[in-house]
């Protein structure tokens, strides 16, 4: 039985470098779950609060809060007013779509 993080003996050496130059790639951000669930939703429904953002991706408050801030530094949300109403921007759309092929479910 080969190891759960064994590479099937058919890959090719050009995809997998590929595959490392991508990830390895700065400008491309990386997103957690929790990234593409908020982004997800934001995608969806446009802009929202954040208090309804948490609740309606079952995230935790301080978590979705934490995260929907790291998003908008990365220039992928943003915010609508001073009431932290959050919206996704062109590049957040980018960015989840071309994460969406990473998605393990």
């Amino acid at each position: 039985m080969p190891a759960p993080d064994a590479q099937p003996a058919d890959r090719s050496a050009e995809s997998s470098e590929a595959a490392d130059e991508k990830a390895l790639d700065p400008d491309r951000p990386s997103l957690t779950r929790s990234d593409e669930r908020l982004l997800s939703y934001l995608a969806d429904v446009g802009a929202d609060y954040q208090a309804f953002v948490a609740g309606n991706t079952g995230l935790y408050d301080d978590h979705a809060e934490s995260r929907l801030t790291a998003l908008a530094d990365a220039g992928l949300v943003e915010r609508v007013s001073g009431e932290a109403v959050f919206r996704i921007t062109d590049a957040g759309r980018a960015a989840l779509r071309d994460d969406c092929p990473r998605w393990s479910d």
